[in-house]
């Protein structure tokens, strides 16, 4: 049996690290797109307050997604340096 208090195996924390990563890529992706849709529905008709709001909240997802990819990609440089480039990947 594993200790209660100890570290995750570098594999657990690449995985956790990719898992974050690939959410925040998501999250750019799906916001994107979905302010590519609103544009098109605001350049058809923009007599609708609540389609300029949903372009804005869409538009702040892309934001919160590059920030999350930043600091995503920071902490895997930071596992890197500590463990290792190739540090808890599975060939």
């Amino acid at each position: 049996m594993s200790e209660p208090n100890a570290e995750p195996s570098l594999i657990q924390q690449r995985m956790a690290l990719q898992r974050r990563r690939n959410f925040a890529l998501y999250t750019i992706v799906f916001s994107a797109v979905m302010v590519a849709g609103w544009v098109v529905t605001i350049a058809i008709d923009s007599s609708a307050p609540y389609r300029w709001i949903s372009l804005a909240v869409f538009g702040a997802g892309v934001g919160v997604g590059i920030s999350q990819l930043r600091k995503a990609r920071r902490a895997i440089g930071e596992f890197e340096g500590r463990h290792g480039r190739r540090a808890g990947l599975q060939d």
